[in-house]
């Protein structure tokens, strides 16, 4: 049994399918739920911040509020299952900074949502989670969406 469990959440359908996942077969392990703040793939990044050097800060501040709005549903989808969780932010490119929160928290599993894919595209999974899965140094989970 893994004594930490990391689950990026960024409350998507499939983040709270893995958060699911990991509160019910992993309840008596640490389990921290991490959103990651990447401009790179965030649609409400500008692709520059003009002038003011308060607007990236300004950004980051919306964000983090955005993170614990969110976490707020992970708090809760946690207590249904009878499971407790922490809470926490990186800012940087997703998959690396997964990664390196496992690795600097001691998480020894991370827990990822992926999308179900049709028999054709069954060797594809979601660009973070593939990246976590080959660049891992722990092992990954990965739960899938539920079939329709």
């Amino acid at each position: 049994m893994p004594e930490h469990v990391l689950i990026p959440y960024d409350g998507s359908p499939l983040a709270d399918r893995a958060l699911e996942y990991a509160c019910s077969e992993f309840s008596s392990s640490a389990l921290t739920a991490l959103f990651v703040i990447d401009k790179r793939t965030d649609e409400t990044a500008a692709v520059g911040w003009g002038d003011h050097p308060s607007e990236w800060e300004d950004w980051l501040t919306e964000r983090r509020q955005h993170a614990e709005r969110l976490f707020e549903t992970a708090e809760s989808i946690a207590a249904e299952h009878g499971a407790t969780i922490d809470t926490a932010v990186a800012i940087g490119e997703t998959a690396e900074m997964v990664i390196r929160v496992a690795e600097e928290y001691g998480g020894d599993l991370i827990v990822v949502g992926t999308h179900g894919q049709s028999p054709l595209e069954g060797l594809l999974i979601g660009n973070v989670a593939k990246a976590l899965v080959r660049r891992s140094p722990v092992p990954v989970t990965t739960v899938r969406e539920e079939a329709a």
